[in-house]
Order: C-alpha cells, then structure tokens, then sequence
C-alpha cells in the first residue's frame, strides 16, 4: 500500500447564477495543480452586505455524496475576509488541503447562504486522486 496519492486532475470554477448575491465571481488556485495544500484567492462584486449566514459543502467522493453546513463568519475566520461582508468589491484569500488517503474522484461545491437563504455564490471544486 503506497503512503502517498497524487492529484491526477484538479479544476475549480463558480457555479453561480444571476440570481446569487455575488456577481462577477473570479476564483484562482496556487499552484494550478497542488498536491496537498493551496491558496483560493476570490473576487466577486457583493450586492449586498452581510452580517451573519451559513457555508455548505457538498461532497461527493466516487458517486457517495456527503453534506455538511458550517457557520460562515466562523469560516471566514481562516481567511482575509471577515464579517460582516460589505456590499461592493470582496476579495480573499485562503488555504485548502487536498485529502489524504482518498482515491477516485472528489467533487466539491460549496455554497455561501445570508441569514435571509438567499445564496450569496457557490464554488466547485473538482479532483481526481490517485
């Protein structure tokens, strides 16, 4: 059994819609290809601020898929964006782990929600580990 896995395939991008909170969403990856940890950078036009709201991730790893909802102030905590979220130019900056000990394909989307439900934007995440 190896002790090691290798990103095959990682691709990122924003699943908004017209409808989100955030328009204009940029997102890049360093380095385009990690193999264990790396930074998100973010920018997005809000059109409103925000004050409070949750972070949703669902992840589906060979087909099975897994959810979970955070609080998303305390999310942001690990980044340099802090609530409340003003309305106008964000831009962010954070860190991720690819996980260890997975093989097969890894799909993220992770969805930011305000207190009100509506979705602020939604960012996927797409890997192939072996």
């Amino acid at each position: 059994m190896r002790d090691y896995f290798q990103v095959i395939k990682f691709t990122y991008s924003s699943c908004g819609t017209s409808t989100d909170l955030a328009q204009n969403v940029i997102l890049r990856v360093e380095p385009e290809l990690p193999q264990t940890d790396y930074r998100l950078f973010l920018e997005a036009d809000l059109l409103k601020s925000v004050t409070d709201g949750t972070s949703t991730y669902t992840v589906t790893l060979n087909g099975y898929p897994y959810r979970t909802t955070e609080d998303l102030c305390l999310e942001l905590q690990n980044s340099t964006t802090y609530c409340p979220l003003t309305m106008g130019h964000l831009k962010s900056e954070s860190t991720g782990t690819i996980p260890s000990g997975v093989t097969g394909r890894v799909v993220v989307k992770n969805e930011w929600f305000d207190s009100d439900k509506l979705r602020i934007l939604c960012m996927k995440y797409d890997m192939n580990l072996a």
